[in-house]
């Protein structure tokens, strides 16, 4: 009988803290919603995650590579933003500004690409010192992806859509590859 009285004051304990102070867990839609954002950006993290194979001994090769990792990015990164115009409205606060940072950060790391590969297709590859200065101005792009937040930073901004993020698939997988974006 006392067991039994313990493990009902437990139990009544357990709920009594859980509605009180504690985060509410998010609705399935926000869930749902919130994995389509991830989602959208797996290919642009794995495509930015997954660096060129420069060969310094070929110049020809080397900016070819570069121009090649740059398109692919570019290309992977328009996917993600026509993905993100398809998740629609946010059913939590907070996901809707958080969406449009993030678009924000894509269109601007696609622009920096599609600029560096404007500057990569005017390099003479047989001027050395033309080598030496237009590579590294290409690369620049590729160098600010590593002061990008993680892609779900931005999702702690609410607590509802933090605690949706940690919930959905997608955005795990994101946080485990630890790659770039908004």
């Amino acid at each position: 009988m006392r067991t039994r009285r313990i493990s009902c004051t437990v139990a009544a304990l357990a709920a009594l803290v859980a509605g009180c102070g504690g985060p509410a867990a998010p609705s399935e839609e926000a869930v749902a919603w919130t994995n389509q954002v991830c989602g959208a950006l797996s290919g642009f993290t794995r495509a930015a995650t997954t660096s060129p194979q420069i060969n310094r001994g070929d110049p020809v090769a080397a900016v070819q590579e570069l121009d090649r990792y740059l398109g692919a990015t570019s290309d992977e990164l328009q996917r993600s933003l026509t993905a993100l115009d398809a998740v629609g409205a946010a059913p939590v606060d907070g996901g809707d500004v958080y969406v449009g940072r993030l678009e924000e950060a894509l269109r601007g790391i696609r622009s920096g690409f599609d600029s560096a590969r404007t500057q990569l297709a005017a390099v003479d590859v047989s001027d050395p010192a033309q080598l030496a200065t237009a590579v590294p101005a290409a690369l620049a792009p590729l160098q600010e992806l590593r002061n990008l937040p993680a892609p779900t930073e931005g999702m702690r901004a609410s607590e509802e859509l933090g605690a949706a993020s940690e919930q959905a698939e997608n955005c795990r997988q994101l946080r485990a590859t630890g790659a770039p974006a908004g």
